[in-house]
């Protein structure tokens, strides 16, 4: 069964691309350590090790490109959102004195294609 056969909702997308993206992190060798993390102000979609670096991952998915690239969606209010919200991550986890890292992946999902997965570490800095 192809899961991407159906058109899919946002919802259905989005989580298809966070599972593209976990798995090509780990054959990259990134430890997830959390994922979907939530606050008032949104979510984290991927937390991981990157060595002895944690790495908050923006994922973005598209079907089409009607609206840009997925990458073009981390507007730098996005990218704002999610220093905040790291910032809590890391005083609720205790991490101190760790390098800290956003990465984003882009992620087009098109029927009879391989999924196209676009990394940008380091995509901004805000710590």
């Amino acid at each position: 069964m192809n899961p991407f056969k159906s058109r899919p909702t946002k919802i259905k997308t989005g989580s298809q691309g966070e599972i593209l993206a976990q798995s090509y992190l780990k054959k990259l060798g990134f430890r997830i350590i959390d994922e979907n993390y939530r606050t008032r102000w949104g979510e984290i979609d991927i937390i991981a090790r990157d060595g002895k670096t944690i790495v908050f991952i923006e994922v973005k998915t598209r079907t089409q490109r009607m609206f840009g690239s997925p990458l073009q969606a981390v507007t730098a209010e996005k990218q704002r959102r999610i220093i905040r919200m790291a910032k809590i991550y890391l005083l609720k986890k205790r991490f101190q004195d760790i390098p800290v890292r956003f990465d984003v992946i882009g992620i087009e999902i098109k029927e009879g294609t391989p999924p196209r997965i676009e990394w940008i570490p380091n995509a901004f800095g805000g710590l």
